[in-house]
């Protein structure tokens, strides 16, 4: 007694440590972990990083991976860079990142929305960056260095041609021609000095020459300050100090883009302005670097908001002494809708915030501080000056209003006055000054026939006149016609209108109307005693169709009455043709027509010669088609189900012959019918051996038209799918054996289930779309047997999601309490042991 119960309790005990092991297992680690360093950060990998190509195999790399990290660690192909740049560097790492499907490298130089405008040019890549020194073309101001590469070109009466580079000393060096000192000119300047030189010795009156720098030279420069990357930096010479100024990413959420330093050998030669660059470029200069040179980014001193009716609202810096006006112009200046005249302006003044208004007069003359917020106020929506027209004659809209302009003048204007304008009356809606409003109702005739009628009024501001036409009393009525017509619907009515009219406006009747009859229904009845229409839902009138679809004379006659409605009847013994769809293994496939209403399976099969002998039974499927109605702003989908899409047939040419068809009898019936409809197709179970054996059978089911029967070919194979554990993929294919189960194929065949399968959800997808899954009887379940050309599916169990432990597990304080268990345990055998012996 006392053994098991000592057994039960260490069991508990190892079930808890594994538990409390299993709840720690971190997950898979991203795959740059791999390569980098257990203190760095993914940005920080570099090239000397990577282990050798022993240890790489050992790690379990592929050979393609393997190849990429050495041509990574090697600088070789993709990675191979002309400079050293901090900027290749990290082109290199985020290429190397993405081969290997990790993105976290990427995330790491996101940028935040710039606070100050300018800002984000330098994040953005607005502006060009030349990581070559054969990038781009060195304009006129570019400065001359050692280590610049200098290609001239003379042609005509003389000729020359040479790339020389500029030697330390800052010379180059012409064959034959002594050399030429060039170091510190500006590109203008050496091409000038260049043909004075060479015209020495060439005759430059009778030739061109050309001067272009073919290599620019590599210099070193340190940003620093407020930037989000700081350090130093070999760019290419050609890069101006805007364009270095990307390599760091530019100024942070602090930086300053007015007041942006030069330094060279400690002192300040320049300085940049990021809104000059932008708003100004005529007076903005490129600013060249030289070789150590420092960009000092500093914090940003006067920021300033703008708000409200501007171009672009947004946070700008100012330099000392510029005005509101200045500010107002950065932001895009004053939308068409703001309030020019003030300005409203808070401040923090004394520790406190005052609101000024700054008139327009003094927008330039009113400097601005930091911390400022300028708002530019919208004018109001509401018109002014105006009066409105309304009415469904003439031209509707708004008009100035003009001081001693009357109704008539207005209506005039408006042309709202002609043989369809109602003179009874025409109505002024006023705006009275205490806000309320006053219905004038006024003789129009009357002030036509004397425009100083004192009913002619003078208009007021606001004032809304709405003119009547006789069409706004027309009642407007129409008659439909449906059936055996060419072209069904409602026309307008009028009066006179006969059968024969509508007749022949609906394109006369069709084939289908031959024996067959018209009917007219009445639902208003004209009452001559009362002078009114009267509602009655009665036919009043039914008419013979002839062989030669011709009506009598005496009911071409017929006068129809407003809302009418006219049936032609179709022939009931006139039928179009019904077709259906028979593929696969039949001796004549194809398109059938049916000859009866009640045909049946049996006899299409027979009409197509009957069955092949490499006809598959188990396998045939039948689909028949279903109306549905579909939104006409919706995409169209494939008029299947989801199964048919995933596994049609098993077989690709009878799935190809199959789509083919279905597609085309949809569109013909679409184009037919002219319906704003769709057609899917639902499968219909069949057994095709039941239906040809007997006539009665009820699997010899009746067709209708756009029937679809598919005979696959015998099937030999099972397929098995799903979450398996094959090494090829998602699939894999089996010889069929006689009255086995699923879990037989997936154990032999597919590597068995794993641990994250469920037994219980294996689904099993005969040849003629049936479907049946794995019985579950607790201990156990019995898959279904297999046919040939089933389809196992083999499925995960369904994982919850598991809640995330925020708190670390005290091992100190685990241990504890398994001791304190464990001398539980032992007192409680020593306890019983104690009393057995007694």
């Amino acid at each position: 007694m006392k053994k098991s119960i000592l057994l039960l309790c260490l069991i508990f005990f190892s079930c808890t440590v594994r538990a409390q092991i299993n709840l720690n297992k971190s997950s898979k680690s991203p795959r740059y972990l791999d390569f980098l360093p257990s203190d760095a950060k993914p940005e920080d990998l570099r090239p000397s990083d990577i282990p050798s190509e022993q240890v790489l195999k050992q790690m379990g790399f592929s050979d393609v991976e393997i190849a990429e990290a050495l041509d990574f660690k090697q600088s070789r192909g993709k990675y191979a860079n002309e400079i050293g740049d901090s900027l290749n560097v990290r082109s290199n790492l985020e290429k190397f990142y993405k081969t290997f499907g990790d993105t976290l490298i990427l995330d790491t130089i996101t940028y935040p929305q710039a606070k100050i405008y300018g800002q984000d040019i330098f994040r953005n890549n607005k502006l060009s960056f030349y990581q070559k020194s054969l990038d781009a073309k060195a304009p006129e101001n570019y400065k001359v260095g050692s280590g610049d590469e200098i290609s001239i070109s003379v042609w005509g009466y003389s000729q020359f041609s040479e790339t020389l580079l500029v030697d330390e000393r800052g010379y180059i060096t012409p064959s034959s021609y002594g050399r030429i000192y060039v170091k510190g000119l500006t590109f203008k300047n050496m091409r000038s000095l260049l043909k004075s030189r060479f015209s020495s010795f060439l005759d430059m009156k009778n030739s061109e020459i050309d001067v272009t720098l073919s290599y620019s030279r590599v210099i070193t420069v340190n940003i620093v300050g407020e930037v989000y990357n700081p350090g130093s930096y070999s760019i290419p010479a050609i890069n101006t100090a805007f364009n270095a100024l990307i390599a760091a990413r530019g100024p942070n959420q602090l930086g300053t883009v007015r007041n942006i330093y030069i330094k060279r050998d400690g002192k300040t030669v320049d300085s940049l302005d990021v809104y000059q660059f932008l708003f100004d470029p005529i007076r903005s200069q490129d600013i060249y670097l030289q070789d150590g040179d420092y960009l000092l980014v500093p914090p940003a001193k006067n920021i300033i908001e703008v708000t409200g009716a501007v171009n672009r609202p947004y946070t700008y810096e100012a330099k000392s002494g510029e005005s509101v006006s200045s500010i107002i112009k950065y932001a895009g200046s004053f939308l068409p809708t703001a309030f020019s005249d003030v300005i409203t302006l808070k401040r923090i003044e004394y520790n406190a915030i005052t609101v000024n208004d700054v008139h327009k007069d003094h927008l330039n003359s009113t400097a601005i501080q930091n911390g400022d917020v300028i708002i530019v106020n919208s004018i109001s929506n509401r018109l002014s000056d105006v009066v409105t027209v309304k009415g469904s004659i003439g031209v509707s809209g708004d008009y100035e209003f003009t001081q001693g302009e009357r109704l008539l003048d207005i209506l005039t204007k408006a042309k709202c006055i002609d043989e369809k304008t109602f003179l009874e009356k025409v109505y002024v809606i006023r705006l009275n000054s205490d806000r309320t409003k006053s219905h004038i109702a006024i003789n129009l005739e009357a002030i036509i026939k004397n425009p100083n009628h004192k009913d002619n009024l003078l208009l007021k501001e606001y004032d809304i006149i709405r003119v009547l036409s006789v069409d706004d009393f027309d009642d407007e009525f129409s008659v439909s016609i449906k059936g055996a017509v060419r072209d069904a619907g409602y026309f307008d009515y009028g009066y006179g209108m006969t059968l024969q009219d509508i007749l022949l406006q609906a394109g006369g009747l069709t084939q289908k109307a031959e024996n067959s009859r018209v009917e007219i229904s009445r639902i208003m009845d004209y009452d001559i005693s009362s002078n009114k229409l009267k509602p009655r839902r009665v036919v009043i009138k039914t008419i013979k169709v002839g062989e030669n679809l011709i009506v009598s004379a005496e009911a071409e006659e017929f006068e129809l009455q407003p809302f009418d409605q006219v049936f032609v009847r179709e022939n009931p013994d006139f039928e179009s043709a019904k077709n259906v769809v028979l593929s696969g293994e039949v001796k004549y496939p194809g398109t059938y027509t049916l000859i009866s209403k009640n045909e049946k399976i049996s006899s299409l099969i027979k009409r197509a010669g009957g069955l092949t002998n490499y006809a598959y039974l188990d396998g045939v499927r039948m689909y028949r088609q279903f109306e549905r109605s579909q939104d006409l702003n919706e995409p169209d989908e494939l008029d299947i189900s989801n199964e048919l899409k995933e596994r049609i047939l098993l077989d690709p040419e009878l799935a190809l012959i199959y789509i083919n068809d279905l597609r085309k009898e949809e569109n013909e019936q679409n184009s037919l019918f002219n319906k704003d409809v769709t057609f899917g197709y639902d499968m219909v179970y069949l057994d095709l051996s039941k239906a040809m054996n007997s006539e009665y059978s009820k699997h010899n089911l009746v067709l209708i038209e756009a029937d679809s029967i598919i005979v696959p070919k015998i099937m030999d194979v099972v397929h098995i799918t799903g979450d398996l554990m094959n090494l090829e993929g998602a699939s894999i294919s089996a010889p069929h054996f006689s009255r086995k189960r699923a879990n037989y194929y997936v154990n032999n065949f597919a590597g068995g289930f794993t641990k994250t399968n469920k037994k219980s959800n294996t689904v099993v997808v005969y040849p003629n779309g049936i479907t049946k899954k794995s019985v579950n009887l607790g201990l156990f379940s019995i898959s279904p047997r297999i046919k040939k050309g089933s389809t196992i599916i083999v499925s995960n169990k369904l994982i919850k999601e598991k809640k995330i432990n925020e708190n670390p597990v005290d091992w100190n304080k685990q241990i504890e309490n398994v001791m304190l268990k464990i001398t539980a345990v032992l007192t409680l055998w020593l306890l019983v042991d104690k009393v057995s012996a007694e």
